[in-house]
């Protein structure tokens, strides 16, 4: 049977790929508003990633380099949860410095991809603000998330076989059409 560290057992539950590993943990004093743990990531020292720009090239660039990022991920328990990074930039082939694509974030987020997968199966299931309110995020990220996905749904969607289409009307409140 395998023994697991507290820092290896984060870097397995967060499925973290190399180079990438859990460096410290810290759960900071109750005397705190809120009890929050935060996981600290690293990347192996001599690591070298891909261009995010250079879609479907293998070159890999060595470090040229960082930029601290914090994401807000699922609760462990009760716990918020954050995942800190000092995310590595490289100079791409074209000469352009860039920061890295991180495997558990899309760019640009502030949530990791878990994170949000939770967001968008709970607003199926209830509003949009009771969801948040749930996760302690505000409701105008929660909606961001939702925006972000859909419109790559619909980036995805191909519409050029639609001739019409119908629109059924609104109702207000009060209104009354002679039903019984």
């Amino acid at each position: 049977m395998a023994t697991f560290d507290t820092l290896s057992l984060f870097t397995a539950a967060l499925m973290l790929p190399e180079p990438w590993y859990i460096e410290k943990v810290e759960f900071p004093e109750e005397s705190n508003k809120a009890r929050a743990l935060h996981l600290y990531i690293k990347f192996r020292k001599g690591a070298r990633f891909p261009d995010p720009a250079a879609v479907g090239s293998t070159l890999t660039h060595p470090v040229y380099d960082t930029q601290s990022r914090i994401w807000r991920h699922m609760n462990f328990f009760q716990y918020q949860c954050y995942l800190h990074c000092e995310v590595p930039r490289i100079t791409g082939g074209d000469g352009k410095v860039r920061q890295v694509s991180v495997p558990w974030a899309r760019p640009g987020s502030g949530f990791t991809l878990l994170f949000e997968a939770l967001m968008l199966m709970m607003s199926q299931a209830a509003p949009v603000a009771s969801c948040a309110k749930q996760c302690e995020v505000t409701d105008n990220r929660l909606w961001r998330i939702i925006q972000h996905y859909v419109e790559a749904a619909r980036a995805e969607v191909d519409l050029s076989g639609v001739t019409a289409i119908g629109i059924d009307e609104t109702s207000k409140k009060g209104t009354d059409y002679g039903r019984p």
